[in-house]
Order: structure tokens, then sequence, then C-alpha cells
């Protein structure tokens, strides 16, 4: 007799109690246990695939906020830059308007030094 793997039926007896049951009826509870065991995967399936798309959700939602937090990183890095870059540029204009002349001979004398390094 086959024994149902999901039912509680198992040692079910037919014909009086006096043996076997009926191969039909075997089949029935086969079918009975096999369609439970079909339903069970189906359950744990979509179990798996909603976890699953909770963790890309997840996972999304970090790479999300990573970027923006390394987008404001890079905004910022960038503003530094420009403020460096004028503070720069306001002191090299202080240096020129009180030194013309040695801003001219330092002028003169790396384009010398360019002019004997290109030569070679």
């Amino acid at each position: 007799m086959a024994t149902g793997l999901f039912s509680s039926s198992s040692t079910r007896k037919h014909n009086g109690g006096s043996g076997e049951a009926p191969i039909q009826d075997q089949l029935d509870e086969i079918r009975d246990d096999v369609g439970k065991l079909v339903a069970l995967l189906a359950d744990r399936g979509l179990a798996a695939s909603k976890d699953a798309r909770a963790k890309a959700r997840g996972a999304r939602a970090s790479a999300e906020a990573d970027l923006e937090d390394l987008l404001a990183s890079g905004e910022q890095m960038l503003s530094e830059l420009r403020s460096r870059y004028a503070d720069t540029e306001r002191q090299l204009r202080t240096v020129v308007r009180e030194h013309p002349v040695a801003t001219l001979g330092t002028a003169a004398v790396i384009g010398l030094i360019m002019a004997a390094l290109l030569r070679r």
C-alpha cells in the first residue's frame, strides 16, 4: 500500500478492512500527495522570489544612497577646487602687480630653460 507523504490517511483500509486498498484509491492518494508537494514547492518558490526581490530593492536603495553621497562629495570637492584656484589666481595677480620686473625675469628664465630642454 502506498503511504502518503502528506496525508493522514496513509493507513486507510478498504473493502471491509481486510487488505490492500484498490489501485485506483492508491493512485488517487498519490495524486493528492503530488498535488500537495507541488503546492508546497510553489509556496516556497514564491517566498524565495519575494525574498530575492526584497534583497534587490535593498541593494538598489543602498546603491542609490551611495551614489548620492558620492555626487555630493564630488560637488563639494569641485567647489573647494574652484575656491583654491580663485585664491591662487588672486595671489598670482598680487605678486605680478607688486613685482613686475621679477615676474618678467622669472618668465624669461623659464623660457630659456624650456628652449634648452626642447633643443635636445
